[in-house]
């Protein structure tokens, strides 16, 4: 009985009223959302808890804190410019006292078990019986760490935005002229959700074991940036020009310097305590995020072509 009831419980995911193969998979990924937030697993309980301290670090460090006159950048200097928007993503030991350490921790924990477990159980092959293809289900599987991410990346900084707008007398001449803001702030958001959902989700591919997968992930992550760094520092040494490129191996980097270039800034990357000037084109920036992100979806949909194959 317990077995039927399982099995009855993962076809929750489909409901009756979702008759065309779109609502099927937003159903999917909608209902998978809301088992991440529940309060009823110790995940659960974990990505909340997460959540609260980056909203609570969003009011304490950039609500209470910043001056409206400085929102959203301030020159330091010719050369360094700094801006609230960048300052969120930072490492929190970091300069910036940023939340990044949570949003990978959150992307970790969300995305450890969202297609492993299914390949573990064996339920893959119920979800990919027709009418939804292997992509209809990497999609619905995307969704939700997605939609989660969104919720810690460009939701907190549009809070920190109506607060400098309130700051500011709340007149509609401020927003208009930062109408590009606006945009840059959820295309950052986008950005970053995007880039971290595709990677935990691979990792969740490839490991199939959840705690292992969600490990794994958060030292791919710091593990990549710490060693570019120390490369990078070392070349930097010896007056080696292309030093800068090595810094293409880690994802953290190439999403920051992304999102640097969403706000027209220059970026510095702080290898051990020291500021250091990058300059990468943005061909390549994109091109190497471009090749990431495929990459990563076209190997989930091989592995899950391959245990399709040998079912």
């Amino acid at each position: 009985m317990k077995g039927k009831a399982q099995l009855s419980n993962r076809f929750r995911d489909f409901d009756a009223n979702l008759t065309t193969r779109p609502w099927i998979v937003l159903g999917m990924g909608l209902r998978k959302f809301n088992n991440l937030l529940t309060l009823r697993t110790w995940n659960g309980i974990g990505i909340n808890l997460m959540i609260a301290v980056v909203y609570l670090l969003t009011f304490f460090r950039f609500i209470l804190f910043i001056e409206p006159e400085d929102y959203p950048c301030v020159d330091l200097n010719d050369e360094y410019q700094r801006c609230v928007p960048l300052d969120f993503y930072g490492d929190l030991l970091g300069n910036a006292g940023g939340t990044k350490l949570f949003l990978i921790a959150i992307a970790a924990t969300a995305s450890g078990g969202i297609i492993g477990n299914d390949m573990a159980n064996k339920s893959i092959h119920l979800y990919l019986s027709r009418p939804i293809s292997r992509l209809d289900y990497l999609i619905a599987r995307f969704i939700p760490v997605f939609i989660l991410l969104l919720l810690v990346t460009a939701l907190p900084n549009y809070m920190i935005l109506s607060s400098m707008w309130s700051g500011n007398g709340l007149e509609a001449s401020w927003l208009l002229d930062r109408k590009w803001l606006i945009v840059n702030i959820m295309l950052q958001g986008i950005l970053y959700s995007g880039a971290y959902s595709i990677i935990g989700l691979t990792f969740s591919t490839l490991i199939k074991k959840e705690g292992i997968a969600s490990s794994t992930f958060f030292l791919f992550v710091y593990g990549t940036s710490l060693v570019c760094e120390t490369f990078f520092t070392i070349l930097n040494a010896f007056g080696i020009d292309e030093a800068d490129y090595i810094l293409l191996l880690s994802i953290n980097h190439v999403v920051d310097m992304l999102s640097y270039l969403i706000f027209d800034t220059k970026y510095y990357v702080i290898a051990f305590f020291e500021p250091w000037e990058v300059d990468i084109g943005s061909i390549e920036l994109f091109a190497v995020f471009t090749f990431i992100f495929t990459g990563c979806a076209g190997f989930m949909y091989w592995m899950i072509q391959q245990m399709e194959a040998n079912k």
